[in-house]
């Protein structure tokens, strides 16, 4: 029995050993002696106290389930990396749903009138490409509009292929900045496009 004793004096290996061995007081102790640390480091990822709470918990209910299957060489930092990737896990699934219920929006919004949206789109992608480097918007225009090879357009232009491969990059490169901010709506786009 662990009581009466300091939690600070227990060796991470010993409470492990006795944790394997289903004592819920080694599990207290190290929930004492864990929890505010890890909240800290959750908290500095993510500014939320109830979820960083919550993914505390829900790390130390982990640590209880998977207590027969533990192989862990040093607890402190297993549980530093654990609750680290339990954090990132829930922004990539709240990103995940965030972008979800936008597209989910402009489902709604655009359904009825697709070509209302996708003329949003065009109206966008066209002030991005007129805003290109004349050059660049020329050869762009040439590669996307009509069609033409790298070696056509380089042939005509009377540049090198590479020349013509290096500003068909800074283009898209441009155009994927400029229409990040649409990216939920292309994807409607797309859905419609496909379901039609």
């Amino acid at each position: 029995m662990l009581s009466g004793q300091d939690d600070q004096m227990w060796p991470d290996a010993t409470l492990l050993e006795m944790l394997r061995s289903d004592d819920q007081t080694a599990f207290n102790i190290l929930y004492n002696k864990y929890s505010a640390k890890l909240y800290y480091a959750a908290y500095q990822l993510f500014k939320d106290q109830a979820i960083c709470e919550d993914l505390v918990q829900e790390l130390f209910i982990d640590l209880w389930v998977k207590r027969h299957q533990l192989k862990i060489n040093s607890l402190e930092w297993y549980l530093k990396v654990a609750i680290k990737n339990r954090v990132l896990m829930y922004l990539r699934t709240k990103r995940a749903e965030l972008d979800i219920s936008a597209i989910e929006l402009l489902a709604e919004k655009y359904g009825a009138d697709s070509q209302l949206l996708r003329n949003d789109i065009n109206r966008v992608l066209d002030e991005n490409v007129a805003s290109l480097p004349e050059k660049c918007r020329q050869i762009f225009k040439l590669s996307r509009t009509q069609y033409l090879s790298n070696k056509e357009i380089a042939s005509m232009l009377n540049i090198s292929v590479k020349t013509v491969e290096n500003q068909i990059t800074i283009a898209l490169r441009h155009l994927r900045a400029g229409l990040s901010d649409y990216l939920p709506q292309i994807a409607i786009v797309l859905l419609l496009h496909l379901l039609n």
